[in-house]
């Protein structure tokens, strides 16, 4: 004789009653084997808490002959199974599944959804367990919501509750065409609307039509942006200026355009080129020198140089020693050698700011005596330099030896 493990779970099964059930295998078949003889006999299981137990039944040995037992299943259901050969352990799902005497045995429905569970095949009705219901829960993995009340299987699932604004949404029919919006028109009521109702809901103007490159913006405010930051702006205007390529002009006939700083504040222009108009109340060159170049350069004061642009020179040696200073004008204090009356003397200035062209200026500014004594006067320029020469013209006909000085001024001429 041989041995069969019989392994169950009738909770597995789909039982609501799986605790301390009996189930009973009886053996159908009467001979012998060699020297042994079999009768019908029987074997029972208890069940337990969980629904588990197995029990061990009696093979014939023979090789190729299968056993045949009868199962009384709880409830007083029964099965006739055929234990196969060689098996020394089976599940009870696969003896009710497959080896069946009967394949289509008339066994109840209980019988045939527990065969259903353990195989998991077929359709199950819950409704028809005994009891009417099943405890635990199922994993989300085998089709369930691992939860046992609605809120924990929302958020088992991820799911959202449905409430009110849902049902509200509900109640809208199929949109009749593309392109519609469902906006909400009150408490606890939604409609579709068509792109330009849905503009007016929202509060949007024309300018949510407009294309990107095609923009036309009549009213309101622009704050805090760069105009013509990816593409230039070709024509800009702001009340009566239009800013148009290099130009700034005005578009009210006549009108002035003034630029007029805060304060201490100052319009500081790098570069300028004046075509026309006046510059009044104001110095030209005040902080740094400039150059200034035009028709007629007139003065109802006084013309000349600033402060920074003259120097001073002391002659050495003698009356005919040359001298150099570098500046458009200057005093230059003679030597106080002797000059005879009636008697010229000439020296030379040297200064890179004179030109060929240019016209020096020289008189006496001051001298011992009376002015009048000597008379000063520019004799040749060149570039870089000019002579001087300086007369004794005294009244009393006598020999001087006076340290004159003399003021000169550089004026910039041209011959063409």
């Amino acid at each position: 004789m041989a041995q069969t493990t019989v392994n169950y779970n009738l909770k597995d099964a789909g039982y609501a009653n799986f605790a301390n059930q009996t189930i009973t295998f009886t053996l159908k078949d009467v001979g012998t084997h060699g020297d042994n003889v079999f009768a019908r006999g029987s074997v029972s299981s208890l069940s337990d808490a969980n629904g588990a137990g197995s029990l061990t039944v009696f093979r014939t040995a023979a090789s190729n002959t299968n056993t045949t037992y009868d199962i009384t299943l709880p409830g007083g259901e029964h099965a006739e199974v055929i234990i196969p050969d060689g098996v020394s352990s089976i599940q009870l799902s696969t003896l009710l599944s497959v080896h069946q005497v009967d394949a289509t045995p008339a066994t109840s429905s209980v019988l045939s959804t527990a065969v259903n569970r353990a195989n998991h095949t077929g359709d199950l009705t819950l409704d028809s367990l005994p009891g009417g219901a099943i405890t635990g829960t199922l994993a989300v993995a085998n089709g369930g919501t691992n939860a046992s009340s609605a809120s924990a299987a929302r958020t088992s699932l991820g799911a959202q509750e449905q409430k009110d604004v849902l049902d509200d949404l509900g109640a809208l029919s199929a949109p009749a065409s593309d392109g519609q919006f469902i906006v909400a028109t009150g408490a606890g009521a939604f409609q579709y609307e068509t792109a330009a109702t849905a503009r007016t809901s929202l509060g949007l103007g024309t300018i949510a039509t407009q294309a990107s490159n095609s923009v036309d913006i009549d009213g309101g405010a622009i704050d805090g942006v760069t105009i013509g930051t990816n593409s230039v702006a070709t024509d800009v205007r702001v009340d009566n200026l239009k800013l148009d390529g290099n130009a700034i002009t005005s578009t009210d006939t006549d009108g002035n355009i003034n630029l007029t700083p805060d304060g201490t504040g100052e319009v500081n222009i790098s570069k300028v080129d004046i075509d026309g108009g006046a510059i009044d109340g104001t110095t030209i060159g005040g902080s740094t020198a400039a150059a200034v170049t035009g028709t007629d350069v007139l003065a109802t004061d006084s013309i000349g140089y600033g402060a920074g642009n003259g120097g001073t020179v002391t002659q050495t040696t003698s009356k005919s020693t040359g001298v150099t200073l570098n500046a458009v004008s200057g005093e230059i204090t003679m030597h106080n050698a002797q000059l005879n009356h009636d008697t010229n003397v000439q020296f030379t200035l040297t200064n890179n700011k004179i030109a060929a062209t240019d016209v020096v200026l020289v008189n006496i500014k001051d001298c011992v005596g009376a002015s009048s004594e000597y008379i000063a006067t520019i004799t040749a320029v060149g570039s870089g330099s000019c002579e001087i020469m300086l007369r004794n013209i005294s009244n009393d006909n006598n020999n001087k030896s006076e340290a004159v000085v003399l003021s000169f001024a550089v004026i910039k001429a041209v011959t063409s």
